[in-house]
């Protein structure tokens, strides 16, 4: 390696550089950027996360809110603004769609964290397309990929639904030669949060209500904090090696629906009654997904190791590791006494006969349930839930009245074996018909012996 570092004098003082090829090149600025935030959905909370980051980083920030002042401010993460103010942010109101309402000020970062679709985001593109941009982030989203049936996990790579919006305005970005850069998040989650995502989980384990899962449970997804996606998106004023580029804005973590349920569980010192389904034989979903479960019901996960090399980034946060605060929060803001829609559920479990109440809880070895393997304790131990795999009216019946033994498939445990008692006499009988010699055989041969066998045990027979 040191022979592959050539040495360079600067200030009188010798020092080792890497290879072009090797270096990461970021130009540290004090960038006036301005952020477009949506004003709903899983998204709205990436404004104030990602506006609190760049003033960290000495950025000076205008934050443009899409919708209704008056309204949003109610409510989080907009009730935040505030603070944000506070930290030197210039806090503004207007339509995305509608030039006329931006922000004045010559701006060299512009973030779109509203649009969906080219309609919304092509007046945004148009108005700084001929200015002098250092660069045009869009935050665009994981789902738009097309989903691969034999390799769940996305890369940049792979290909994108043509008729996704996203995939519109990712193209719009190029024909406009933009210095762009495109990050696709996946599931998000943390404090502030317009949408619920863990939430769905809590809502149902901290009632004692058994959690609809569609099956088979194992499904692998990506939860991120919002303060990492923040820091990623952070990181691209001043890095030219993010122009012309997408990236995946997710954690190097992945998790299973299942896995979730015993986290949560774990949490709230409780056990998670898990109900399995098909959504699809129910009539309540199809296309991936589920109606009243907040995530998709195959794989959804991607990689991040793009954004690690080309951007410096490393996660901080994991779900295993923030479950607790979740919950904690949970509970602090009253949501445990809040009355909640279950009536998907209880469609589902009236559907497949179950109780709407969760089913007592017994602990289980790993190997008692398929799911085991799932998600497992920071220290090693297994996590008890229980599992309820329910297919039918009938299964589910006797499946919450008494769980039958299993067969063993063995003979000597499940089949009867009828045994017939022997005569005392039975050589001398079995004998008899080959002469005296024969008797006297079994004579010699039974002497000194007593038989608890009767003599007339032919005759039973």
């Amino acid at each position: 390696m040191q022979s592959r570092l050539r040495a360079t004098r600067v200030a009188g003082a010798r020092r080792a550089v890497a290879p072009a090829s090797r270096r990461l090149t970021v130009n540290v600025i004090n960038a006036n950027v301005l952020i477009a935030n949506t004003k709903g959905g899983g998204h709205a909370f990436i404004g104030l996360y990602l506006a609190k980051e760049l003033l960290r980083k000495g950025h000076q920030v205008t934050i443009m809110n899409d919708g209704d002042e008056a309204k949003l401010t109610k409510k989080a993460p907009f009730s935040k603004y505030a603070e944000l103010a506070h930290e030197g942010a210039t806090i503004a109101w207007g339509d995305p769609t509608n030039p006329s309402t931006y922000p004045r000020g010559n701006f060299d970062v512009v973030y779109d964290n509203n649009g969906k679709d080219l309609a919304s985001c092509q007046p945004l593109i148009d108005h700084f397309k001929h200015r002098d941009l250092s660069h045009y982030v869009f935050v665009s989203s994981a789902g738009a990929y097309s989903p691969h049936p034999l390799h769940p996990e996305h890369t940049e790579t792979d290909t994108r639904k043509p008729s996704a919006g996203h995939t519109a305005v990712e193209a719009a970005l190029a024909a406009a030669r933009l210095p762009y850069t495109v990050f696709q998040p996946l599931y998000v989650y943390g404090p502030y949060g317009a949408k619920d995502c863990e939430q769905w989980f809590i809502d149902r384990i901290i009632r004692d209500r058994p959690v609809p899962l569609p099956s088979p449970g194992t499904q692998l997804t990506s939860l991120t904090h919002v303060a990492d996606l923040a820091a990623l998106l952070a990181a691209v004023p001043g890095n030219r090696r993010a122009v012309g580029q997408s990236h995946n804005a997710c954690s190097d973590r992945c998790i299973t629906f299942a896995g979730i349920c015993r986290a949560v569980g774990r949490a709230l010192g409780k056990q998670a009654d898990i109900v399995l389904y098909e959504p699809e034989q129910l009539g309540l979903g199809k296309g991936g997904k589920a109606e009243g479960f907040p995530f998709r019901t195959g794989h959804f996960f991607a990689s991040c190791d793009k954004a690690k090399r080309d951007l410096g980034w490393r996660p901080q946060h994991s779900f295993l590791a923030d479950v607790e605060q979740r919950v904690e929060e949970y509970v602090a803001q009253g949501r445990a006494s809040r009355e909640v829609d279950f009536s998907i559920d209880d469609k589902i479990l009236a559907a497949l006969g179950r109780s709407t109440a969760a089913a007592p809880t017994t602990a289980h070895s790993p190997a008692s349930s398929p799911l085991s393997n799932s998600s497992s304790n920071s220290n090693g131990s297994s996590d008890a839930s229980r599992f309820t795999r329910v297919s039918s009216p009938a299964s589910s019946a006797s499946s919450a009245s008494s769980v039958p033994r299993r067969p063993s498939h063995s003979p000597r445990r499940d089949l009867r074996i009828h045994r017939t008692p022997l005569p005392p006499n039975w050589r001398e009988q079995l004998q008899g018909g080959e002469g005296g010699q024969g008797q006297q055989q079994a004579a010699a041969a039974g002497a000194g012996r007593r038989s608890a066998t009767p003599g007339d045990w032919r005759k039973g027979l």
